[in-house]
């Protein structure tokens, strides 16, 4: 009998409280991933057929809490009951039903309070998103141009330059003079000069021997003194060609620094970049990061809770009154994954009145939370099963192979998609882009991904935000109302509109780049009617820095000529007739030994 009761407590606490249990559970869990409040309306689990009924899913968007990012009407989960008696969740089927995206919310779906790992892959990407540079179309510099004073002569990097090689070559033509000086070669020139012209004329006879020795060892001397000179002159050659090229090399470098200088000066005019991705940028670069948010978002989900490799996870321990500590599980080899679901077949209805309202045909295989364990990759595929309405062809597809080092890939195109209206605040407009062709591809290698998003369409609108009445004169280049017509007149005649967005690098901070038909658009209006504007405005830059720049750049020249006329000329010079002059007396002394037979020379 107390076995009895025992039993029928139990039968009757699980029929009253399971439900809530599982509610509970699928509530907290929820906003513990997303980083907002989950809300489900019940939750219904029969046991003995084996089946989990989910009513009134409600996930919300974090960034925008009166907005859901998806609810469900019903999901129904059919599960292997003896997997359970083992801890194991196998899914055999899965059925989703009236499932809508983007709907509003009666109530906010905002957290009270966070824990330190609530929302936090959200918050990664939230902080990522803000991290992104977004450039503007600032158009109001134009009308400053005719207001330019002019430029600082302390902030040009070829003035300086200039500065410093008129100092460095006065200072080396100073010390090489000084040098020059000490050598002194010209008394020891015109001593040899007067030495070699008295051997060009000598009387071997008149002379005899004797004064054949005198007249060999005088030479001998004076060749020493020659030849020590000539070294000393050599050396200091050697430093004066040193010294020439680092100064030819600063005078080299001052067009390259007047080129810094030009665009330094060209910056403070505040004229607008006319690059194309520059513009690009700047007019969609709000919108792409919209849609590559959840992407990231839910690539950085599978890696949290698809965690590749056997390491162990850690979560934190059950709640108790004392310190709730770390819960670390192992896993082991060749034991089933904790959840697991081998193969799914999938006809899914997405109700509502959106663009992608309509039934779709999905599989997956190999969906488990310990990839490693199992071994085979996650592959899913899925596609419209029927286009009487909406768009003409969806196709999704791809794998997470996450059994080693992380390598995931997905594809989706949506063929006549009825795409969403933007509002581009840089250009002052809307942008109804009707139906057009989405194409999304994804590839994550480790922590490495690179990502391509387009969107096409051939028959969008345009209708300009705020007074569209214009009234009184042509308004003055480089006014705001001068900029919304000019933007205006660029892109309301478009009416192929493509954008393209690619995302690289690291997967927790990737590079964004952006371009778009449409930037290219206003860039070549921008260019038609401000280019002459643009041209003066660079015209006066340069003017401005050549005559700041111009008399030191000539008189770093000047100094450089100087140099090479002066002190190299002569210390070459020098050295020549050094060196002619050792030829001259070593030729002497050779054809005064021949003329004495017996003579040693020395």
């Amino acid at each position: 009998m107390p076995l009895a009761v025992f039993l029928g407590l139990v039968a009757l606490c699980w029929t009253l409280y399971v439900d809530r249990l599982i509610r509970l559970a699928i509530e907290t869990a929820g906003a513990e991933v997303v980083g907002a409040k989950v809300d489900l309306a019940s939750a219904r689990l029969r046991l003995l057929r084996g089946d989990l009924v989910l009513s009134g899913l409600a996930v919300p968007n974090p960034d925008s809490p009166m907005r859901n990012l998806l609810e469900t009407g019903e999901i129904v989960v059919d599960l292997d009951v003896r997997a359970l008696l083992e801890k194991k969740a196998v899914v055999e089927t899965l059925a989703l039903r009236d499932v809508r995206f983007g709907t509003a919310r009666q109530t906010s779906g905002a957290l009270a309070s966070r824990g330190t790992s609530t929302g936090l892959i959200t918050r990664r990407v939230l902080d990522w998103a803000h991290t992104v540079p977004t450039p503007s179309i600032d158009l109001s510099g134009l009308g400053e141009l005719a207001e330019w004073h002019g430029v600082s002569a302390d902030s040009l990097r070829s003035l300086a330059l200039a500065r410093s090689i008129a100092a460095t070559a006065d200072s080396l033509k100073r010390s090489w003079e000084a040098e020059l000086s000490a050598i002194d070669p010209t008394p020891q020139i015109d001593s040899a000069r007067a030495l070699a012209d008295r051997l060009r004329g000598a009387d071997l006879r008149r002379l005899g021997v004797t004064g054949v020795r005198d007249a060999l060892s005088s030479a001998r001397a004076t060749v020493t003194r020659l030849r020590a000179t000539k070294d000393r002159l050599a050396a200091l050659q050697r430093g004066v060609e040193a010294g020439m090229g680092d100064v030819r090399r600063e005078v080299a470098g001052l067009d390259a620094a007047r080129a810094a200088d030009y665009a330094y000066a060209r910056s403070l005019v505040r004229v607008p970049s006319l690059e194309a991705p520059d513009i690009s940028a700047a007019i969609f670069t709000q919108m792409v990061l919209e849609r590559m948010q959840p992407l990231l978002y839910w690539v950085s989900v599978a890696e949290e809770h698809v965690p590749p490799g056997l390491d162990p996870r850690r979560s934190p321990g059950p709640r108790r009154l004392r310190r709730a500590g770390t819960t670390v599980s192992f896993p082991r080899e060749h034991e089933l994954p904790a959840f697991l679901v081998r193969h799914a077949e999938a006809s899914l209805a997405i109700g509502g009145a959106s663009a992608a309202t309509g039934s779709y045909r999905a599989t997956l295989a190999g969906l488990t939370t310990e990839p490693a364990l199992y071994g085979v990759p996650l592959t899913f595929r899925a596609e419209r099963a029927s286009a009487a309405a909406g768009p003409r062809d969806i196709r999704i597809g791809g794998s997470l192979d996450h059994t080693g080092v992380v390598r995931d890939s997905v594809s989706a195109t949506l063929a006549g998609f009825a795409l969403p209206s933007v509002t581009l605040g840089a250009v002052g407009a809307r942008l109804d882009l009707n139906a057009g062709d989405v194409e999304l591809v994804l590839a994550r290698v480790g922590d490495s991904i690179a990502a391509r998003w387009l969107v096409r369409s051939d028959s969008v609108g345009w209708s300009r935000l705020g007074d569209t009445t214009v009234a009184g004169p042509t308004p003055r280049i480089g006014t705001r109302e001068w900029a919304d017509a000019l933007l205006w007149r660029s892109v309301s005649s478009l009416r192929d509109v493509r954008i393209e967005a690619r995302m690289s690098g690291a997967l927790t901070s990737p590079r964004l780049a952006v371009s778009s038909n449409v930037g290219e658009e206003v860039a070549r209006g921008l260019r038609h009617e401000i280019g002459a504007e643009v041209g003066r405005a660079e015209a006066r830059a340069r003017a401005e820095v050549d005559r700041l720049v111009q008399q030191r750049a000539a008189e770093a020249r000047a100094r450089l000529g100087a140099l090479e006329s002066g002190v190299q000329a002569r210390v070459t010079e020098a050295r020549s007739r050094l060196e002619a002059l050792q030829v001259e007396l070593e030729q002497r002394v050779r054809d005064l030994g021949r003329g004495v037979p017996g003579l040693r020379l020395p």
